[in-house]
């Protein structure tokens, strides 16, 4: 018996997301173009539809869009793959101590920032 789920999955086609896919709206959410449709794919309504913005405006019926009618059929979904290594993390490996630990303008970092010791820096 196959699941829905995979064989749909193993028909999908893939798209590999880089930096440059993702774009940030003035409300600071994440999205994607919608590989079928072009639209906005937020990544919540990716996440918790499977559908991209255009799909769902014209579904709801209740918002205007700025675009032609959408004719988009596209069910959407995230992966996140990964590999391991368990012979990189050795004991041999290097590691950093605090004294060796630098900020971004190059000076050494040293104790805690003011405040994260539950106290009020008035200086």
């Amino acid at each position: 018996m196959t699941d829905m789920s995979q064989r749909t999955h193993e028909d999908a086609a893939y798209t590999e997301l880089t930096p440059d896919s993702w774009h940030q709206n003035d409300a600071g959410n994440y999205y994607i173009d919608c590989p079928q449709c072009g639209s906005t794919a937020s990544l919540m309504n990716v996440v918790n539809h499977g559908r991209c913005n255009g799909y769902l405006d014209q579904r709801e019926g209740d918002t205007e869009l700025d675009e032609e009618a959408f004719d988009c059929t596209a069910t959407l979904w995230f992966e996140l793959g990964y590999t391991s290594d368990p012979e990189s993390t050795t004991d041999d490996a290097p590691s950093a101590s605090a004294s060796e630990v630098e900020t971004e303008e190059g000076v050494a970092a040293q104790g805690s920032p003011p405040g994260t010791d539950g106290t009020v820096d008035d200086g």
